[in-house]
């Protein structure tokens, strides 16, 4: 017992060291600060809220005085025909009473056969649907947001923006939408309590912006900067809301405890059959208007979703996405460095991500159980700061460990900052880890007065491994021009052999990255074509310990076409260079040599019209592939209805070298139904080759009203007999019964 707390004192201790190393770059933070405060304009759009005197019933009639005070103002088409004015208008209205803000919409329509709207679950992407998004700055600092999007069956969609960022929809806020289809038009009514949000509690102005998509035409018509350039979540771009007034939060405290029940059965556990009964509750505290207390005990991820299968024909780890709502709720208060480009299933991973929740109650793929956790985010004057400590349970994969990463950014100028990241644990319990970095952003959304888009962000970051001594940092920068004409970016980083961010990830060390993406965009007006896009895309990584090139890759997009209706069509080649300085398995029998090898791959793919019920999309790959050939072929077939979403993926490849050929394939299959907004059940089924296993879950997750919930989740998996290839054994099953309950002072 003594050595154990001793080293939980020895750890503490260097948590406090490396909190004092991070002081003297406060400093400069908050000298820049003080020689440069935000400055944020914005668009000149303005609007003011009108105060509810009564009642407003939610129920979408929009028949409540207050909805017929002056609306905000007309909307502007973005797209297709920029600038002109919608082809069918829209009214939008705000108002508030103490506790709740309210947004009225009608979106008149004259043609209400043509109306697009199949998603209805929680937080369903509604890229495809006719849809309203709402976008609330509630400091007005041109930075971050809050998201709300519904669509004319009452999807309730949410997220918060960050950065300027797409929108992060693992957010649930507490709020409510209905929506209602009339003769001439549809209709949503917002209801958003003030309790819901983080705001400034001496500003009546946030910053507001709301966009409209007719998917019928793919058309989009927006409030505030109605550019090609920018997009609703660009923040610093957003409209504003003034006369708000006497806004209360009430107590700021909401409990959220659970209660969990199950089932388990696993035929090569030492106990097959377990019945699983588990509590837990999540408290979260508002200090202020704007800084929340977030602290978990006995934490449980029942509810997420499990990890959606790859294919892995690389040297490599995979990237797998955080899904779990707690490490989700402002994740983006931690992110640090060069913002990732990829890392899901599209889109190449990243190569460095200094802090990754993901190791934090996951070690070898096991689980490891969260017994307590304590979370700070939000804003203290021109701060963002984040501060995440949590304690992890022993196990029989690695011991209880205590887990710490603070993050803070200083924001100067309109949308620059300056920050510090610190992160101190190693979840295997094998040995003492720690992290430190700065980061900077400069970036503006008014480039020469011109409207456009620029950023440079820098990052340098180094950690300390007692068994690792030297070459253990990390730094770049990356130069971003992300217009509509002309898109280009470079980036430069340094990764050194023993860099080893326990509690990130990183995709190879000991190299040296450069990269360059470049595309011009034309959009002709002419064939239907919307848009098309000839690029570049260049990357070389450098291998520091054999001083030579390690990858080089040229991926050349001589067309990439969009069409008026959502069609799209792709043709690419990519010339590449990989230099092997160990003998590669890329697969149990079949070993690679030492050496260089050259590839050329050809690339064609074609997606289908994006508002119709069935889309598909094909993308066929074939070239050289290391001592042999290799060809690709991905498909995806996909269905949408009222209450119905599903999809069938293959990914197929046929791999043929000189040391022997084998085929991989991954299939996937989503049948999601919806029975209204408040209710949706989920099935994903998986299969791979490699693993030989078959993967179901089914998730039924049930809004009694928003915050509190009942999930029942079901998953299975059978294992091909390696005898009898025909035939598949059950191997584990699960079942889980969760309900969560919020209760809000």
């Amino acid at each position: 017992m003594g050595s154990h707390l001793d080293t939980r004192i020895a750890r503490s201790a260097l948590t406090t060291t490396l909190l004092q190393a991070v002081l003297p770059a406060a400093a400069i933070i908050l000298s820049l600060t003080a020689l440069h405060p935000p400055a944020y304009a914005g668009s000149s759009r303005i609007t003011t809220a009108h105060a509810v005197d009564g009642t407003i019933n939610i129920d979408g009639l929009l028949n409540e005085p207050v909805w017929q005070q002056p609306t905000i103002g007309e909307l502007i088409q973005v797209e297709p025909d920029t600038h002109d004015a919608p082809t069918q208008p829209t009214a939008v209205r705000v108002a508030f009473d103490e506790h709740n803000l309210y947004i009225g919409v009608f979106c008149f329509d004259n043609e209400l056969d043509k109306i697009v709207a199949a998603e209805m679950g929680r937080d369903s992407r509604l890229y495809f649907d006719d849809n309203i998004a709402i976008l609330l700055d509630t400091f007005h600092d041109g930075r971050n947001a809050y998201y709300f999007s519904t669509n004319p069956i009452g999807a309730l969609v949410d997220g918060r923006i960050t950065e300027s960022r797409r929108p992060d929809f693992s957010w649930d806020g507490i709020w409510i939408v209905q929506t209602r289809i009339l003769d001439d038009g549809w209709t949503a009514e917002f209801r958003i309590p003030f309790k819901t949000l983080a705001f400034h509690p001496n500003r009546n102005d946030w910053g507001f912006n709301i966009e409209r998509q007719l998917s019928r035409r793919r058309e989009r018509d927006r409030w505030a900067s109605p550019s090609l350039n920018v997009r609703l979540n660009r923040v610093a771009m957003a409209g504003t809301v003034d006369g708000l007034f006497d806004l209360t939060q009430g107590t700021g405290l909401d409990i959220k405890p659970y209660v969990l029940g199950g089932y388990t059965r696993d035929i090569e556990a030492a106990d097959r059959v377990q019945v699983p009964v588990d509590a837990g509750v999540d408290i979260f505290y508002r200090i202020s208007a704007n800084l929340v207390s977030s602290t978990t005990f006995n934490t449980d991820f029942a509810e997420t979703e499990v990890d959606t299968r790859q294919v892995n024909l690389t040297r490599f780890s995979l990237f797998f996405p955080e899904k779990r709502p707690f490490f989700l709720e402002d994740a983006g208060v931690f992110d640090f460095g060069i913002p990732r480009s990829g890392g899901g299933m599209r889109g190449p991973p990243p190569d460095i991500v200094p802090f990754f929740s993901r190791r934090i109650g996951l070690v070898a793929g096991e689980p490891v159980p969260i017994r307590v956790g304590q979370k700070l985010t939000g804003k203290m004057g021109n701060f963002d700061v984040g501060v995440m400590n949590l304690v992890t349970g022993d196990t029989d994969h690695a011991p209880g460990q205590n887990l710490f990463v603070a993050r803070t950014k200083a924001n100067f100028w309109a949308e620059s900052y300056v920050g510090a990241l610190v992160t101190h644990g190693e979840p295997t319990g094998v040995e003492d880890n720690s992290l430190v970095g700065m980061d900077m952003r400069l970036a503006t959304s008014d480039f020469l007065s011109q409207g456009k888009i620029l950023a440079l962000t820098a990052y340098g970051s180094k950690t300390q491994t007692p068994s690792l001594h030297g070459q253990n940092n990390a730094y770049g920068f990356a130069i971003s021009y992300p217009n509509d004409f002309v898109r280009a970016q470079y980036q430069w980083q340094h990764l050194g052999e023993n860099y080893n961010p326990a509690l990130g990830y990183i995709r190879r060390n000991g190299v040296r990255k450069n990269s360059l993406r470049a595309s011009v965009n034309p959009r002709p007006e002419a064939w239907h074509v919307r848009q098309v896009g000839i690029g570049v895309d260049f990357t070389r990584y450098f291998n520091l310990a054999h001083g030579v090139v390690e990858t080089r890759e040229l991926e050349i997009s001589p067309f990439e076409i969009e069409f008026n209706n959502g069609e799209e069509l792709r043709y690419r080649f990519i010339p590449t260079i990989e230099n092997l300085f160990e003998p590669f398995d890329i697969r149990d029998d079949i070993v690679i040599p030492v050496g260089e090898y050259s590839f050329l791959v050809h690339e064609i793919s074609y997606r289908s019209a994006l508002n119709k019920p069935l889309r598909y999309d094909i993308q066929y790959k074939a070239g050289s592939f290391y001592t042999g050939s290799s060809d690709e072929l991905s498909t995806e077939l996909s269905w949408r209805s009222r209450n119905v979403n599903t999809s069938i993926e293959l990914q197929q490849y046929w791999v043929r070298l000189e040391q022997g050929n084998f085929n991989t394939r991954l299939a996937l299959m989503r049948f999601d139904y919806s029975f209204g907004p408040f209710t949706t059940l989920a099935n994903f089924v998986q299969y791979d080759t490699e693993s030989q296993n078959i993967g179901v879950q089914s998730r039924l997750r049930w809004i009694l009203k928003p915050g509190n919930e009942i999930y029942l989740v079901f998953n299975h998996s059978w294992q091909q007999n390696p005898l009898e290839r025909e035939r598949f054994e059950s191997r584990h099953t699960d079942m889980r019964a969760k309900l969560n309950y919020t209760f809000r002072f």
